[in-house]
């Protein structure tokens, strides 16, 4: 070994710089390649740093064999030149390397990547800073069909199952994540949603994350729903109706008006706005049902129960003020707009969903036969909507002063006298079980008075003098005059009370119909007006309320 003098183009300080650049373009790094990094293998992770090393290493080499002869290397590996040309190789590869494995975060989730994808997720989430959270949203939506795939093949791939599982339901509930997609995110939204009706992810394989997201949409006044119902902003580009409330996939996978998703704590909250949102995707969901069949007509029952739990919070809250005094029509008017708008809906707008459309006429036939009002079905969704229409007539018994609630009447009978053709099926139970509770009424003199509400709307007809123009109401007027005068008058006679000892007549009458010397009149006009007769039925007729057995009541 002896030393010589060749020319050295890369010494030990330059490669030091080199290697110091290279430190620095790492700690300009942006949170989303920092978290690309902490997911990928190991030597991935540690590539660029393998490389600088190397070629600092290769420099040190070079210098010391232009220092020294070492006759024991062949040609090459004898000349520094060949060290720092693979030193200048690897110091310009170090970098690219790392802009390589940092910024392509697809591919990422995979079977041996899986835990260590779920683990670093939750810690960046978990931050809660906009950077951090919007660095995992990107990568999570690039890695999200296979995610998706993966949660869907669960025998295959035990492990990688349950962290894509895992991830479905930590990450996709997390509250800013979930604000993110349901307000500002309407591409990532989008894409999420059509990569769950791709992969069919159902509620067993995902419970929490996708019914959080539809939650938020319902009850966030910021959310994409709100915003497309009110024909403002991204939400115009794009329906997340469509994507959510037109897929049958979605709705047979998920009970999406049903807990998680509705809260009872936040029903309260909903005001009217809400509730055109919340219509808006159950006459959604209604179309679907009717059009495919492929939805269970217990999940459309969920909704219309939920919605039908609303009007009775308003009818409550209303009949509250009452009590205090409180002028309610002018002090709660947008609850009485917001029962309108629900009335409106169950007995107008259900009537006219679709039926212009192409319809499952297995459905159709299907939905003719409903026997019973019954929140509960899962054969068809006409017997939540008797039972939501019959529970409307209850809830508003509550309101004692109100003339605004004959205006809901109008609108809750409307589709059964003039349209019912266009969604057979309904009237019957809801018919059914409206008398039950007129016989409750009456005979056991129970609450809730549903007949002081029925009788808003059949006593004007029976009081009018004009022949009902519908045959189903012709048999209501005739069967109401009936109870009138055969059930009803000898207990009036007798001064009955119901069970809290109220006047049968006060309890049970609307205020704008009296009984006196054996008549009852009619004022029309909310009493105000005209006062007009009654008729009483033909001599010898039978009670209303023949037929009607207890013991086969079912309370809706």
């Amino acid at each position: 070994m002896q030393p010589t003098n060749s020319l050295v183009y890369l010494d030990l300080g330059g490669a030091l710089a080199a290697f110091g650049l290279i430190f620095a373009v790492y700690q300009l790094r942006k949170p989303e390649w920092d978290l690309i990094l902490r997911i990928r293998h190991r030597w991935q992770r540690n590539f660029f740093w393998i490389l600088g090393s190397m070629g600092l290493l290769l420099t040190l080499v070079g210098v010391l064999i232009s220092e020294c002869s070492f006759n024991c290397f062949p040609f090459p590996l004898d000349n520094p030149l060949t060290y720092e040309i693979s030193a200048y190789v690897f110091f310009i590869a170090s970098p690219l390397s790392l802009l390589y494995f940092s910024t392509r975060p697809k591919g990422l989730f995979e079977e041996k990547t899986a835990e260590n994808f779920y683990l670093v997720m939750v810690q960046e989430i978990s931050k809660t800073t906009d950077a951090s959270t919007n660095a995992a949203l990107e990568v999570l939506l690039n890695n999200f069909d296979n995610i998706c795939a993966a949660a869907q093949c669960g025998n295959n791939q035990p492990k990688t199952s349950q962290y894509a599982r895992e991830i479905l339901d930590v990450i996709l509930s997390d509250k800013t994540v979930v604000k993110i997609l349901t307000t500002k995110r309407l591409d990532a939204l989008q894409f999420v949603l059509l990569s769950v009706e791709k992969h069919k992810i159902n509620r067993h394989i995902c419970s929490i994350g996708i019914p959080k997201i539809v939650q938020n949409l319902f009850y966030d006044k910021d959310s994409f729903l709100y915003n497309h119902l009110e024909q403002g902003g991204l939400a115009l580009s794009y329906s997340i109706y469509d994507s959510i409330f037109d897929s049958p996939v979605i709705l047979s996978n998920y009970d999406l008006f049903e807990y998680p998703t509705l809260d009872f704590k936040m029903r309260k909250t909903l005001d009217v706005s809400g509730i055109e949102v919340f219509i808006e995707a159950l006459s959604r969901a209604i179309i679907t049902y009717l059009k495919t069949g492929d939805v269970n007509p217990r999940y459309i029952n969920n909704g219309l129960y939920y919605l039908s739990n609303i009007f009775g919070d308003l009818c409550h809250r209303i009949a509250t003020e009452e009590k205090q005094g409180v002028n309610v029509q002018y002090s709660m008017k947008d609850e009485f707009w917001a029962l309108h708008v629900i009335a409106h809906f169950l007995g107008h707008n259900y009537v006219f969903l679709a039926y212009r459309e192409e319809l499952n006429q297995l459905v159709v036939e299907k939905e003719k036969s409903t026997l019973k009002a019954d929140f509960n079905s899962e054969i068809t969704i006409n017997a939540g909507v008797a039972a939501a229409l019959y529970k409307a007539f209850e809830q508003l018994s509550y309101l004692e002063k109100s003339t605004d609630t004959y205006q809901y009447v109008l609108d809750l009978i409307h589709g059964m006298v003039h349209v019912y053709e266009y969604k057979v099926g309904y009237r019957e139970p809801f018919e059914k079980r409206m008398w039950e509770q007129i016989a409750t009424n009456v005979i056991k003199r129970h609450y809730p008075a549903a007949l002081r509400t029925y009788l808003k709307f059949i006593g004007y007809h029976a009081a009018c003098g004009e022949k009902p123009r519908e045959g189903w109401l012709a048999g209501q007027v005739e069967r109401m005059t009936r109870l009138l005068y055969v059930d009803l008058k000898p207990l009036l006679e007798k001064d009955a009370k119901m069970i809290n000892k109220e006047k049968m007549e006060d309890a049970l009458l609307p205020m704008f119909i009296k009984y006196q010397d054996g008549i009852y009149t009619y004022t029309f006009g909310f009493g105000e007006g005209e006062e007009r007769e009654i008729p009483a039925p033909q001599e010898g007729s039978s009670s209303a309320l023949e037929g009607i057995n207890f013991d086969d009541l079912y309370l809706v």
